[in-house]
């Protein structure tokens, strides 16, 4: 890594870190996605255990806004980062906090560039699991030509295990229990069309069906109570 590479890691990093993100990780990416910038930024804001603990058998109004304020502090300060890079003479593309391209799918996966830079892995919910507060963050990514090399030597492993309590909490019966493994389908971890459609049939008081989040509170993954990675 050159003095200058270093210099902005540390620039990006302090940034973030200082305007509420709680991890930061830089990978190498694959040259075939869609913006053929091959390095991100990768960072989680934490979300409210007070919050999160609150979702029983449904979400809650103030789920439902803390997850709107969250996604919108994201896109904010992935612009940003965006910005700074643009001024230190790289492109760069925000990718949206929370984006579906038909419905189930976004432009590019938040968790693929968080599990490349080492921040952690994926559940057999098919959430990010984080190595300091397992599930409960959301994932924010800049993609950029800025050369951040990978340090990770291999993808963390799924510590699910025996671990059911997302698969049976779920009121879609979306989760199949299947533990992730790199470069598995979607579809093998989570049935991702059964979770929006029961959720828009039975939330719609809540945020017109967009959030849930009972997976997440029973996670015992990032619990301050003893469940970390």
């Amino acid at each position: 890594m050159t003095e200058n590479e270093r210099l902005h890691r540390k620039k990006i990093t302090d940034f973030l870190i200082e305007n509420g993100a709680g991890q930061v990780g830089f990978c190498h990416l694959a040259a075939d996605n869609p913006f053929h910038l091959t390095y991100a930024v990768s960072y989680t804001i934490p979300l409210s255990d007070v919050i999160i603990d609150q979702i029983e058998t449904a979400p809650t109004h103030t789920y439902f806004h803390h997850y709107r304020s969250v996604n919108a502090l994201i896109d904010r300060l992935s612009l940003q980062c965006g910005r700074m890079l643009e001024r230190m003479g790289y492109h760069y593309v925000p990718v949206p906090a929370s984006q579906s391209v038909n419905g189930l799918q976004g432009i590019f996966s938040h968790k693929y560039a968080a599990v490349s830079a080492g921040l952690g892995t994926v559940g057999k919910s098919g959430l990010f699991l984080s190595k300091e507060n397992g599930p409960r963050v959301r994932l924010g990514t800049v993609l950029t030509d800025c050369p951040f090399e990978n340090p990770v030597s291999a993808p963390m492993a799924s510590p699910c295990k025996n671990c059911m309590r997302c698969v049976n909490a779920c009121p879609a019966m979306a989760i199949t229990g299947m533990e992730w493994e790199p470069g598995a389908p979607r579809e093998e971890i989570i049935d991702a069309l059964a979770c929006s459609q029961y959720m828009k049939q039975n939330f719609q008081q809540i945020g017109r069906g967009a959030v849930c989040g009972i997976c997440m509170r029973v996670c015992p993954a990032g619990r301050k109570d003893g469940g970390v990675l």
